[in-house]
């Protein structure tokens, strides 16, 4: 069925030009539809996947006791100091002594490291845009982190290592806390696989200083090998004093678990508008925040107890709150809202109030109750 939607989809494509309003609502409505059933089919393999991950790990020499007092090989990695000027680029076992002397490198203003997900790299979008959007804003001092050397390939050991590096972040950080900067000056932003470096790294500077970093932005935190764990063991709420969390690919690429002190569920957490394939909900998480450090105000979600509560307009609409770069620290519980199927994303203050934006076949299966938060 799916290679029948897909196939439909190509040749409506070709014809968009002549009628882009019609034409264009159904390939929309078709990929909606595709997606729903991949991502049916997927959370089940994925679920039964991430249960016996420890148990794998161990055969193929992944699991984190297999390092046995060691640790994976840190040279490639870098941190990226973006500036309106010029990037600099450090070994990331070397920032903790070369960061600090940075002449644009400046203590009393807040920092912001970005962590990309498995598979990315600097040359991909999500790197360059967080990035970008951030130093076009204001007076920031922005880090990105390249792992790519290690989270790149093999999915079983990268979700081992990335314990690993968000220790070695936690150095970085620790030294920076030692000249001058300000634990709650500390916000830490990470997709997927990055979501855990920025929350091992969180946990670890907690170990060195006895303090908090001030906040952890998690975009689809990885699901495969990190559902049910123990929160010392993924990102928690304990890793910072404020964590929040975007859902948007979940019990798939992404946990569906609450693990922050706000949980933010953009259209209902799961297969997002117009995307086919998972990594395109998986990726929406990264492009939503971008989005909200341009336009911060772009995405407002509702307090609810779940997506069913939201579709049935039974939520608590006088708490709502920012999604992304404003979202407020005093934000708490699990919030919903719907985006637009393409940039710009954002609804506003729209998004707090359900409509329907995927196709038919979803509609059928939230009738159904499969897929529930």
């Amino acid at each position: 069925m799916s290679k029948f939607f897909t196939f439909m989809a190509a040749v409506l494509a070709s014809l968009a030009p002549a009628q882009p309003g019609l034409i264009g609502n159904l390939i929309s409505g078709i990929a909606n539809d595709v997606g729903t059933i991949k991502h049916v089919v997927d959370k089940t393999l994925f679920g039964i996947g991430s249960s016996q991950c420890s148990n794998v790990k161990w055969i193929l020499g992944f699991s984190k006791d297999n390092y046995d007092g060691s640790e994976p090989n840190m040279e490639e990695l870098t941190l990226d100091f973006i500036t309106n000027e010029v990037n600099f680029e450090y070994k990331l076992i070397a920032a903790a002594a070369n960061l600090p002397n940075n002449p644009f490198f400046n203590s009393s203003r807040p920092i912001y490291f970005y962590f990309h997900g498995f598979t990315d790299d600097p040359n991909k979008q999500s790197y360059a845009n967080i990035g970008q959007a951030f130093v076009s804003q204001g007076n920031y001092n922005v880090v990105a982190l390249d792992a790519s050397s290690l989270i790149r390939f093999l999915y079983l050991r990268a979700s081992t290592v990335v314990e690993f590096i968000g220790i070695e972040v936690a150095k970085v950080l620790a030294t920076l806390y030692e000249n001058g900067l300000a634990p709650e000056d500390i916000h830490l932003i990470g997709h997927s696989l990055g979501a855990h470096i920025a929350g091992f790294a969180g946990k670890k500077f907690h170990d060195l200083t006895g303090k908090l970093v001030g906040q952890i932005a998690g975009l689809d935190p990885a699901g495969p090998c990190f559902s049910e764990l123990e929160n010392d063991r993924r990102l928690s709420k304990d890793h910072a004093e404020f964590v929040f969390v975007m859902h948007t690919d979940s019990g798939v690429y992404g946990l569906d678990e609450q693990i922050g002190h706000a949980d933010f569920y953009p259209n209902g957490g799961y297969q997002q508008p117009n995307c086919v394939f998972q990594t395109c909900s998986h990726s929406r998480a990264w492009q939503f925040y971008a989005e909200s450090i341009i336009n911060m105000t772009a995405f407002v979600g509702v307090s609810c107890p779940d997506y069913e509560s939201f579709r049935d307009g039974k939520c608590n609409y006088g708490n709502t709150n920012y999604m992304g770069f404003l979202t407020s620290p005093c934000a708490e519980g699990k919030f919903y809202l719907e985006t637009n199927d393409k940039a710009p994303f954002g609804l506003g203050k729209e998004g707090v109030v359900y409509g329907d934006n995927r196709g038919a076949l979803t509609k059928i299966i939230n009738k159904l109750g499969i897929l529930k938060k």
